[in-house]
């Protein structure tokens, strides 16, 4: 029985462990959304970049498909802050947050999250 148990403990352990993913990391800005950062979940999904100091992203839906069977994006938003403070910035994070489901773009002392 004991050792019934503790394979038991040792299959939750070992469980719990492979659930964690690591963070996936940029540190430059993209040059159009061909680099962009998938982010999302359920039935809502986004593609996430930064672009000449704009954040850019689109949305999608699933279910959203055309004839051909496309995923087809809902709109393209843009973000402009003025004065940028990811233009021309030294410490520029883009960091997709696997585990938590989320974005977070930072740069020149400013942090947004997706």
């Amino acid at each position: 029985m004991k050792k019934t148990a503790l394979i038991f403990f040792i299959l939750i352990l070992f469980q719990g462990l492979k659930a964690i993913e690591p963070d996936y990391e940029w540190t430059s800005p993209s040059h159009n959304s061909s680099e962009s950062m998938p982010c999302g979940g359920s039935g809502i999904g986004m593609n996430v970049w930064v672009e000449n100091g704009d954040i850019l992203f689109y949305i999608a839906q699933n279910g959203s498909y055309d004839e051909n069977n496309t995923l087809l994006k809902q709109g393209r938003f843009r973000l402009k802050l003025t004065p940028s403070p990811f233009l021309n910035s030294s410490d520029f994070r883009q960091i997709l947050k696997v585990n938590d489901g989320y974005v977070e773009i930072s740069g020149g002392g400013t942090i947004v999250h997706f």
